[in-house]
């Protein structure tokens, strides 16, 4: 018994660093939501900078013929985890159109919001939903193998 105590306790020392250092991925917030959803769009036809404080960074997007996604994945400065990922529609011959996919621990009402936008802007949103389903696979296993 003493030394499975003493094997617990070096257990709990050794994984003890780890759990510290883990990073806590803070939810997105409504403002950040809002700037990928509309800020961002904003920015660009402004020619602006982006928003103070963030980082955005390329990911793979995912082109067909008539219609291509781009990614910009969004950074909190210092932090090593992503606060939201901005996704761009854009059909042949039509203005492109600006998601914005929160963190998994965002507000609810977050998701709501995005789960609303989905069909917003589109004929056929059953297409256009399976092309983004495709697109976020895409997206995925990139995280997954580390490059996104």
């Amino acid at each position: 018994m003493r030394i499975f105590n003493f094997l617990l306790l070096i257990i709990c020392l050794l994984a003890k660093p780890f759990a510290m250092s883990a990073q806590v991925i803070q939810p997105t917030t409504e403002e950040e939501y809002n700037y990928g959803a509309v800020g961002y769009k904003l920015q660009l036809n402004a020619r602006l900078d982006t928003k103070e404080g963030y980082i955005l960074k390329d990911a793979e997007g995912c082109e067909e013929p008539e219609r291509k996604i781009e990614y910009k994945i969004m950074y909190r400065q210092g932090e090593v985890h992503p606060c939201a990922v901005i996704l761009v529609y854009t059909k042949l011959r039509s203005a492109p159109q600006y998601y914005c996919v929160p963190t998994p621990n965002a507000n609810p009402q977050l998701w709501d919001k995005f789960y609303k936008s989905l069909t917003i802007g589109t004929d056929n949103p059953a297409e256009q939903l399976q092309f983004f389903t495709s697109c976020l696979g895409r997206l995925m296993m990139g995280f997954a193998i580390g490059k996104p």
